[in-house]
């Protein structure tokens, strides 16, 4: 494979397909923040025409409808990372970029290398970023399915490995 054709599909693909993740992303994020703040708005505003538009009896089942419409978002928020997602898919956007120019002026890492091995540094250095985010993901996910696994400690009970409570005769070994 020539250097060039390296380039298109291997280190400008990866740059096209972070950028969409990052931009996906972002809107999710944005998206989400946006919502929450309105709602956020929206009950104490309820609350304080209930009087001027009559909403008898609505204010409290709307304002909790609201609330969780919030709390949905909220979660959805934390479980799925957005943000987090669009700044690391982001940074690695950018870390391809500047190899890519920096391989082109031949600056930084770049500077001083035989011409019969620059491409290699490139390949190499590219991959580098590749394989670490690859390596963030899948640690990212790792947690994630450790986390499901641990014992569960019911309220008053021992822990367990099913995360059941102990029936009451095997607490006490009878």
């Amino acid at each position: 494979m020539e250097i060039a054709q390296y380039i298109e599909e291997r280190l400008t693909a990866q740059q096209a397909w972070y950028e969409k993740k990052a931009s996906a992303n972002k809107r999710v994020f944005m998206n989400n923040q946006t919502t929450v703040i309105i709602l956020g708005a929206l009950i104490p505003l309820i609350v304080v025409f209930e009087p001027v538009f009559k909403m008898d009896g609505w204010t409290g089942p709307l304002s909790a409808v609201i609330a969780a419409f919030i709390v949905i978002l909220t979660g959805l928020d934390k479980l799925n990372q957005p943000q987090a997602n669009w700044f690391n898919y982001r940074a690695n956007e950018e870390m391809l970029k500047k190899e890519e120019w920096m391989y082109k002026f031949k600056a930084g890492p770049y500077r001083g290398v035989e011409p019969t091995e620059i491409d290699k540094v490139l390949v190499e250095r590219v991959e580098s970023v590749i394989s670490s985010d690859i390596a963030r993901f899948a640690q990212a996910e790792y947690k994630k399915d450790k986390s499901k696994d641990k014992p569960l400690t019911p309220p008053g009970g021992k822990k367990t490995t099913s995360g059941q409570p102990k029936k009451k005769n095997q607490i006490n070994g009878g």
